[in-house]
């Protein structure tokens, strides 16, 4: 993500029959402040636009600088290095993804809905998501947004359900299901597969790693 944005405190203090109340507010942020968050907005917006714009050019920071009208030394100042400006250029482009958010009948259910929204968020926009996992080769930090944790919650809350055996390894399965992941939308972002398969081999992932841990 770009450098964190320092946030400014006020304190107010209220007296009520001479007692005192001392509440703490975040205060809205400053005017530079607001101007720093804009600025790295628009260079992360910049960079997303030209991917989809052209995704077979090769992506510079003097490129993007020139997209959002900043020097190039700006982009490295706000955002930093460009292992550093790509990763949050995918901060970006997942900030609609919210795992906490979806739920489910059972843990199985929440399982694959949550896969379904990992399919649904990289479909629709595709051109950015295949440059984001494949171009630069930071998969990993890409997917430091994925919902690994989240699905083997789901399967550690199955287990602890008794619906399943008590002696099932939880991380291990949880670990067989991000590989199944991985391969999978490996497979979409070469082509391999299409988006209607990529959404069927996704929830066939869940699926399997739950029946195979008897869940």
């Amino acid at each position: 993500m770009p450098h964190s944005l320092r946030s400014d405190w006020d304190t107010a203090i209220e007296s009520d029959h001479g007692a005192k109340d001392i509440t703490v507010t975040q205060a809205e942020p400053g005017l530079r402040e607001r101007g720093k968050r804009r600025r790295t907005e628009r260079i992360l917006d910049a960079g997303l636009e030209l991917l989809r714009e052209e995704p077979d050019q090769l992506l510079t920071v003097e490129r993007i600088a020139a997209r959002a009208e900043v020097a190039p030394m700006t982009v490295f100042n706000l955002v930093g290095n460009r292992e550093q400006l790509w990763g949050a250029m995918a901060d970006r482009a997942l900030e609609q993804f919210d795992v906490s958010s979806i739920d489910g009948v059972t843990p199985r259910d929440r399982a694959r809905r949550i896969v379904e929204a990992v399919v649904r968020v990289l479909r629709s926009d595709p051109d950015v998501f295949r440059e984001l996992l494949t171009g630069w080769g930071h998969s990993r930090r890409v997917l430091a947004h994925d919902p690994t944790r989240a699905l083997t919650d789901c399967l550690r809350e199955a287990v602890a359900g008794g619906s399943g055996r008590s002696d099932v390894d939880v991380r291990l399965y949880g670990e067989v299901m991000a590989a199944g992941m991985m391969g999978t939308i490996h497979q979409w972002t070469t082509g391999l597969i299409s988006d209607r398969a990529f959404g069927i081999r996704a929830r066939a992932v869940v699926d399997i790693t739950f029946d195979a841990a008897g869940v």
